[in-house]
């Protein structure tokens, strides 16, 4: 019977798991003042813009990236054939999906961004949903506001979704909206060029109207526009299968659902790598060694995860 190497092993599990980790179709492509931290696999790490370069940061599906006071963050999709999203100061963000045309699902948790998308090709779309409003586009370049008091976990969530060029359709939902289907009942709100709409979480079956972009957000984004270098074009709007209306992010409860799934899927992971090097390797104290502790690290990874989902459920 053949015989396989320790190294002949691990290799193949390295490439076999390689691709959940190291997919990637977005970079940071444009920094300026302070720093961010990036959260990933419920690991914070703090960016200083100063002192490292950040250029070329990879940003992979389920990442967090939080900008500090007075500090932008440009994130390029697609290696720049798809567009730029960038972040403006003290904003929370996270990517649920990147679909590898320059298209994907984007939530903002608090702040705001502004958008510019090249040809989305392959029947790609982008989506940014934030408390109880999704943007979806059908043009080049809009922007998205979420504001609130965190401080208040009850209080008023106030979104705008404004166009600069081409058009989006925005869409409001209440909490009876939960699902794909509900979303696609809804009529969609076409915004034109130059126009913005608000919406209030405190009015979610209020009819939408527009109104032309504020000028102070026009203001805003004059100062600080995208540095990023973007094409154009886009096609029709189509509702995304990993658009989650049931997760909210930007309350607590939705922070430790979202972390407690992350922890417990590479709880599972580690766990699966640990079997797998105990089968197959050598039975000697190196390989329990690794395989031991692997499995020890994971199954503590899914109790966490487990204790974090389940404490999610008691949080209003």
């Amino acid at each position: 019977m053949k015989s396989f190497t320790p190294l002949a092993i691990l290799t193949v599990l390295f490439f076999s798991v390689m691709p959940l980790f190291s997919q990637s179709e977005a970079a940071i492509s444009y920094a300026e003042g302070n720093g961010f931290q990036l959260i990933r696999n419920g690991q914070s790490t703090s960016y200083d813009i100063l002192k490292g370069d950040v250029i070329g940061l990879p940003i992979q599906i389920g990442d967090m990236v939080l900008t500090d006071k007075n500090s932008f963050v440009e994130i390029q999709l697609n290696s720049g054939d798809g567009g730029v999203i960038k972040l403006a100061e003290d904003t929370t963000f996270t990517v649920t999906s990147l679909d590898g045309n320059g298209g994907g699902v984007f939530k903002l948790i608090f702040g705001r961004i502004r958008v510019k998308v090249a040809a989305l090709t392959g029947g790609s779309r982008l989506w940014v949903s934030g408390y109880d409003t999704v943007a979806g586009v059908r043009g080049t370049d809009f922007g998205y506001d979420l504001f609130y008091d965190i401080a208040d976990e009850g209080g008023e969530r106030q979104t705008s979704v404004y166009c600069f060029e081409g058009a989006v359709d925005v869409l409001q939902y209440d909490k009876k909206t939960v699902s794909k289907i509900d979303l696609m009942a809804l009529e969609p709100f076409i915004l034109d060029a130059g126009k913005m709409v608000k919406t209030r979480s405190t009015a979610p079956n209020a009819k939408l109207k527009s109104g032309k972009i504020d000028k102070d957000i026009r203001a805003y984004w004059s100062a600080y526009p995208i540095i990023t270098t973007v094409g154009g074009g886009t096609e029709k709007l189509e509702v995304s299968e990993e658009l989650n209306l049931d997760s909210s992010l930007d309350t607590v409860k939705g922070t430790y659902e979202t972390g407690g799934k992350i922890v417990f899927a590479a709880g599972v992971g580690m766990m699966t790598i640990g079997g797998l090097l105990r089968a197959f390797l050598p039975d000697n104290e190196t390989a329990n060694g690794l395989s031991t502790g692997l499995l020890a690290i994971g199954g503590a990874s899914v109790l966490a995860g487990g204790g974090m989902m389940i404490y999610s459920f008691t949080l209003p």
